[in-house]
């Protein structure tokens, strides 16, 4: 049997979808330890084939969670996509001790990368992290090294995603970035947009906006999620986070979108930036020089909303009832266009939504960027001199 680590990742994903975190209630680097240890200490290969399944479903939602696409990563090492070649019949048969050994090793690279990315540690602070897309890898081959049958770790395999239930009401199940409301919202924008990178990005969101709590309120509660987001991107590939904010809250006209962005990057400015505390000034972002930097790390920002028509290259492409703000850091950006390339590549960006008559023009100004005008050609939107307002 096939065990294409990609469809193994697909049928994790639903998984958690369905059913919540593998891990609840304990945080995902002590039960990953737990497993670990318990394969360590198995005195029959029973128990210790259940340890390694265990471990390798960490892995798989740790991979989904975080963005790593363990085929690429696979490929690019020349190491086979299909786990069933990593079984100890397909390779050099590894002795208990040294393959727990290495488990070892390796389980406590992947816990310090989370530990790290889920810590209020500055982003950039941690030079020593290997990113998760380079440790769950290895991780998965050894655990699938540990076994001698194909058929028998894909039985177990299935019988855990079977198995998943989703956890009792008083188990708390921690809230997944990458399970975001605003990710599902922005999915028909990435599957249709003429952007050739927007399908395979891997998104980030915050938790749901809560129409109980004040604008500002919802902000504080996704900030942490931003820094995390941060974070993640000293080691590992994530490719945008998405906020999605009610138009039955804020309206949808331009006007109204011009109101909320201004308070909504004057929170940010205020948050996460060590410069403005004072929050938007509008001369210093109005300035030709001035980019949006946030813990440290150059960001830009795609404005999606209901108000613009289908011939605008912000379209929702059907989505209704939000306005969608993406933040892109220029690390993600550059991973994709290089500077040498970057001038060439973004105008080939531009002309294929152009010849898919949805055309947009680049303003000379970073702040003009973000939030288009209706219609390419017109002025600028002075979004930054609205008033912030919005309690």
């Amino acid at each position: 049997m096939k065990l294409h680590v990609q469809r193994l990742q697909d049928a994790f994903r639903r998984m958690v979808v369905d059913t919540g975190e593998c891990w609840a209630p304990d945080p995902p680097g002590d039960y990953l330890t737990s497993q670990v240890q318990a394969c360590s200490a198995a005195t029959d290969a029973q128990t210790r084939r259940d340890s390694l399944v265990e471990i390798m479903t960490i892995a798989l939602c740790l991979a989904n969670q975080y963005g790593c696409v363990l085929q690429h990563a696979l490929t690019g090492a020349s190491r086979s996509a299909d786990l069933a070649d990593a079984v100890a019949t397909a390779t050099d048969p590894n002795p208990p001790a040294d393959l727990s050994d290495r488990l070892r090793h390796t389980a406590q690279e992947v816990v310090r990368a989370v530990a790290y990315y889920r810590s209020d540690v500055p982003p950039g602070r941690e030079p020593d992290i290997t990113g998760l897309h380079a440790v769950l890898p290895e991780l998965i081959l050894l655990a699938c090294a540990g076994f001698d049958s194909a058929d028998d770790l894909a039985d177990r395999l299935t019988a855990r995603l079977g198995r998943a239930k989703r956890p009792a009401e008083d188990v708390g199940v921690e809230f997944d970035p990458s399970c975001a409301d605003s990710v599902r919202l922005i999915r028909p924008v990435q599957e249709q947009t003429y952007c050739p990178f927007a399908q395979k990005s891997f998104l980030w969101g915050p938790p749901a906006y809560d129409r109980t709590l004040s604008f500002a309120q919802n902000m504080d509660a996704a900030v942490p999620w931003v820094r995390r987001f941060v974070r993640v991107l000293d080691g590992d590939v994530l490719d945008g986070f998405v906020f999605a904010f009610p138009t039955d809250v804020f309206g949808e006209s331009i006007d109204d979108l011009g109101r909320l962005f201004r308070s909504f990057v004057d929170h940010l400015i205020r948050t996460l930036t060590s410069a403005a505390p004072a929050g938007l000034d509008v001369a210093t972002v109005t300035d030709p020089k001035w980019y949006l930097v946030l813990e440290g790390e150059e960001c830009f920002v795609s404005v999606f909303a209901p108000c613009y028509p289908h011939d605008h290259s912000r379209y929702l492409h059907g989505v209704q009832g939000w306005m969608l703000f993406m933040l892109q850091p220029e690390k993600a950006i550059l991973r994709q266009l290089t500077v040498a390339d970057y001038g060439a590549r973004s105008t080939a960006i531009r002309e294929r939504f152009r010849d898919a008559f949805q055309e947009y023009q680049l303003a000379d100004r970073e702040i003009d960027r973000f939030l288009l005008p209706m219609r390419a050609g017109d002025p600028p939107v002075r979004w930054y001199e609205a008033p912030t307002d919005i309690p």
